[in-house]
């Protein structure tokens, strides 16, 4: 590969349309098979059944879907051979089967709650594909075989998970950390508590990575990138970058890489006066290894990243904004795991982003959110942290006690309580100003007022 230097501490940073056939659905039962219709006590319960063709209707991504767009919808014994896509409240699947090839077998949208799937099995067909996802449902007796993952959810919309396998063995899944921890010094109490105002919906599956529908073709160019203003724009690609060019553009793309100890993205701006990138909708896959982006000048914009060590390095002048990194990989007990992490540098801008140090099927909790301190800089100056969904880490927000800040800012950041020891650590250094509106995400308490 292309990007094969070890990360170097000399410089900042671096540390639906519905369906158009007959009505699937009736309010309580839906069962898709045959043409039959059986009313039973003067309509108070229907059973519908029809042909599988007439329930199913093309997704927004281009795979065949059967859509339940109908609150209180039961799914009941059926047999399905397209994907699951659940758009209503309060959704059961039961006792049934989906065999699918393509994202996710069984997906609850964004603005929808209390789906209950139980006694079901979900068979995929394909090894990057999703068994029940995207989040905010129950799975129960739930038996998944042949999916990349098994059930997905995040700190947006955490899942209940229970008596329920993936490829025969046990899934366990918690958003609580229970392991008994320092306490954390309450240094800003006193603040008054004030409403979330972060935005939602926040960045996830379906507002990240590349868009619905986008056709991707194998990228053929260099992976050293030299010449300004490339453009690189619905592609695959299959190893790590080097930016050494001028106003570099990546985007509406998956890359996947494995680099141990190295980026997968390298921003050389240290070395090229100039250098510079801009990532938009964009997939990163890490293949279990490897740190996301770094050092600085980058622009990084709904971009869904995960499976790999370490997420961005933040350096001069690094935006990161709009997106989703998540399901980090530990892969040895000497890792010091940070989701994003700055020593030093000016300019910088965190905003809007689900931050993920969290991994809820082993329970385990990474080093930190957002790692920060001034190690290889005179100081670190001028960050804004804004509007940020927190979740995981010994601490969430660890800030050294040796940082040389000024003008760093965090406000209307939310944190889930899921970290070991606090949420946030030295927040109250000179040069650092933490605003009463960074609260729990349960309740809008501000989080230095405690658990």
């Amino acid at each position: 590969m292309s990007s094969t230097e070890q990360v170097q501490r000399s410089r900042p940073g671096r540390h639906t349309a519905p369906p158009t056939g007959p009505r699937l659905f009736t309010r309580r039962r839906v069962a898709i098979g045959v043409a039959i219709v059986v009313v039973v006590a003067a309509g108070t319960v229907a059973v519908v059944q029809y042909l599988s063709g007439g329930s199913q209707s093309q997704s927004t991504s281009g795979e065949k879907a059967t859509v339940i767009s109908t609150a209180g919808t039961v799914v009941d014994g059926q047999h399905l051979t397209t994907a699951l896509h659940i758009k209503a409240d309060n959704v059961k699947v039961v006792n049934s089967t989906v065999r699918h090839k393509g994202t996710v077998a069984i997906r609850v949208f964004p603005g929808f709650s209390g789906t209950v799937v139980e006694n079901t099995e979900v068979w995929c067909d394909a090894k990057d594909m999703v068994g029940v996802g995207n989040g905010g449902y129950t799975a129960a007796k739930v038996k998944v075989h042949g999916c990349g993952t098994g059930f997905q959810h995040f700190a947006g919309a955490p899942a209940v998970v229970r008596d329920s396998t993936v490829d025969d063995q046990p899934y366990k899944a918690s958003y609580a950390f229970d392991e008994p921890g320092k306490k954390h010094a309450t240094t800003g109490a006193g603040l008054v508590a004030g409403p979330v105002k972060a935005t939602k919906p926040w960045p996830g599956p379906d507002n990240t990575g590349v868009p619905a529908g986008t056709e991707l073709t194998p990228y053929t160019g260099q992976y050293a990138i030299t010449q300004d203003n490339t453009v690189i724009d619905g592609k695959i690609l299959t190893d790590c970058l080097d930016i050494k060019a001028k106003n570099v553009t990546i985007k509406r793309s998956k890359i996947s890489c494995k680099n141990k100890g190295g980026m997968i993205i390298r921003v050389f701006d240290d070395v090229v006066p100039g250098a510079s990138l801009l990532i938009e909708d964009t997939e990163i896959v890490g293949e279990g290894q490897g740190l996301g982006v770094g050092f600085g000048h980058y622009t990084m914009r709904r971009v869904n990243m995960h499976h790999l060590n370490e997420g961005p390095r933040v350096s001069d002048g690094a935006v990161i904004e709009d997106n989703w990194i998540h399901d980090l990989v530990f892969t040895d007990e000497k890792d010091h795991q940070d989701i994003l992490q700055t020593t030093g540098g000016e300019h910088m801008i965190v905003r809007h982003n689900t931050l993920e140090a969290f991994n809820p099927t082993t329970n385990d909790p990474f080093n930190a959110g957002f790692q920060l301190g001034s190690e290889t800089a005179p100081k670190l100056s001028d960050l804004l942290v804004e509007d940020n969904l927190f979740t995981g880490g010994n601490y969430t927000v660890n800030l050294r006690p040796d940082t040389k800040a000024e003008k760093v800012v965090f406000r209307n950041n939310v944190f889930v309580q899921n970290s070991r020891y606090g949420p946030a650590s030295n927040e109250d250094l000179d040069g650092v100003t933490w605003e009463a509106s960074n609260v729990y995400l349960e309740g809008g308490r501000p989080v230095t007022q405690g658990p």
